[in-house]
């Protein structure tokens, strides 16, 4: 569930305000007073608080939930915030697995502990349109800080939740008054923040910094780490929920331009100590590629079924979605274990070491626009030879090289962006144009030997056969037109002006 919210602060005396007609026919609906007791969890250094995520258990009479929250993106609201929450119904004691397993990424090697205890009296609101459906809820909460079995602090919050469906509208209103009455601006951190300190408030390890001015080499391979890093951590958990594909996707794109960035930035690193990480990424990549790969073929094969099959073959188009759904299944059951592994717990954790300091050599120090031009040649010249030798009729083989070269030089270009500015950001362009083309021709192949070893498998129907041929047939269509593609995005990308700036 998406929680959208706006926090405010409230002096003790403080009277919520009427608030019918903040909406066309809305009417307040005041509910019963609800004791809360909260305990939340996180690591010594506070590693969930610091990126906006919490883990509590929480008492409600005789009910006992685990609650992850965990930040999803703009709220829409002016001055809130939105959060992906997920609860378990489970009592205190060991932490539910599958909330383990979604912070796993954060904590890594570290162990979760007890870091505050919250108790509060809640009143709640709740205000309905003319239909009595739900439009927000304010919660009117004191909350008792406890330490050691006494009250430490304590302190008064509105927290006003707005329901998925209703109009910003709403939420303006409904702030408004609050604030005539004398509410105050309450932020966007959440109540424990309060009880744990300044720590709450550092920010993440790694965290992604703008270049300084006339930057270094270092200062750009910095950037470039701790970026993918960062999108490895923020995507941990969205791969894991499933709901959106973007979460695999972004976290295997995340360590593909980390295995890129290593290699290119190789002479400025100490090979000792990124060489093992690279070949750790590239075990990651595999992992999260069968997943990766099941999702980028199921629209294809709904697609390619749209152009190509008649309505009385959807049965047998079922089946075949059918079987590629239990592929990604048994693909998402080996992605969990990877992602509750110790091994993945420590190569996380060797590459936020990464992040927080590049283990750069001394020349790494020199002005970035004097070194890292030397260092992105070296892919544009592998790319280059990689098209020089595939020829005029070039193998599926060959053209996959030469996509794994553009993705490379691309890679690379972006990486020294920041620094090199706009000459870069062509290159990177052009490469980029080459890579979709091939691309899409590698999707093609990847479909076409999915079709083939289904087809071989026992027990596939006849009416299921006829329609991955179908399907063959459709794929090796579009593979043709993407090779007759390619040569026009390599003649635009390979144009000398791109690539000027290199040596």
């Amino acid at each position: 569930m998406i929680e959208r919210e706006i926090k405010l602060s409230a002096w003790p005396a403080f009277t919520l305000p009427d608030l019918d007609g903040v909406a066309d026919g809305a009417r307040t609906a005041r509910r019963e007073t609800i004791d809360l007791d909260a305990t939340y969890f996180d690591t010594p250094d506070l590693r969930l608080g610091r990126r906006g995520i919490t883990l509590r258990h929480r008492r409600r009479g005789p009910r006992e939930t685990w609650t992850l929250k965990l930040p999803a993106g703009a709220s829409g609201l002016d001055g809130g915030l939105a959060r992906d929450e997920i609860d378990v119904s489970a009592p205190a004691g060991d932490i539910p697995e599958r909330l383990a397993l979604l912070v796993a990424g954060h904590v890594r090697t570290q162990s979760l502990r007890k870091v505050a205890r919250l108790m509060t009296v809640r009143r709640r609101t709740l205000v309905k349109d003319a239909e009595g459906m739900v439009l927000a809820e304010i919660d009117d909460d004191e909350v008792s800080v406890m330490a050691g079995g006494r009250v430490a602090a304590r302190f008064r919050e509105i927290e006003v939740e707005i329901a998925p469906d209703a109009e910003a509208e709403v939420a303006e209103a409904v702030i408004d008054r609050l604030r005539r009455a004398g509410a105050g601006p309450g932020g966007t951190l959440p109540k424990v923040a309060r009880a744990v300190g300044p720590g709450f408030l550092e920010p993440p390890e790694g965290d992604v910094t703008p270049l300084p001015d006339d930057p270094t080499a270092a200062d750009v391979i910095a950037l470039a780490v701790r970026s993918s890093v960062a999108r490895l951590l923020d995507h941990h958990a969205m791969a894991i929920l499933g709901d959106d594909p973007e979460g695999v996707h972004q976290m295997r794109v995340a360590t593909r331009r980390l295995r890129s960035d290593l290699r290119t930035f190789r002479p400025l690193l100490d090979r000792d100590v990124t060489d093992p990480l690279r070949r750790e990424l590239k075990w990651l990549g595999e992992i999260l590629g069968g997943v990766r790969d099941a999702d980028v073929l199921t629209p294809r094969i709904a697609d390619g079924a749209t152009r190509t099959l008649e309505a009385s073959d959807a049965p047998a188009v079922a089946t075949v979605l059918d079987r590629l759904a239990a592929d990604r299944g048994a693909a998402v059951v080996v992605l969990h274990e990877s992602l509750g592994s110790d091994r993945y717990r420590r190569l996380l954790d060797a590459l936020v070491a990464l992040a927080v300091a590049p283990p750069v050599r001394r020349s790494a120090s020199a002005p970035a626009v004097d070194v890292l031009p030397d260092l992105v040649a070296r892919p544009w010249r592998h790319l280059r030879k990689a098209v020089g030798s595939s020829g005029d009729q070039p193998s599926g083989e060959e053209l996959h090289e030469v996509r794994k070269r553009a993705k490379a030089a691309r890679y690379a270009a972006e990486a020294v962006e920041p620094a090199i500015g706009k000459p870069a950001r062509r290159a990177a362009k052009g490469a980029k144009a080459v890579q979709s083309v091939l691309g899409d021709h590698q999707d093609t192949v990847v479909a076409e030997e999915w079709f083939r070893s289904t087809m071989a498998a026992p027990g596939v129907a006849v009416s299921a056969a006829f329609v991955l041929g179908a399907l063959t047939a459709d794929e090796r269509a579009e593979r043709a037109e993407l090779r007759s593609a390619w040569p026009a995005a390599w003649h635009k990308a390979s144009q000398p002006k791109r690539w000027s700036w290199l040596p």
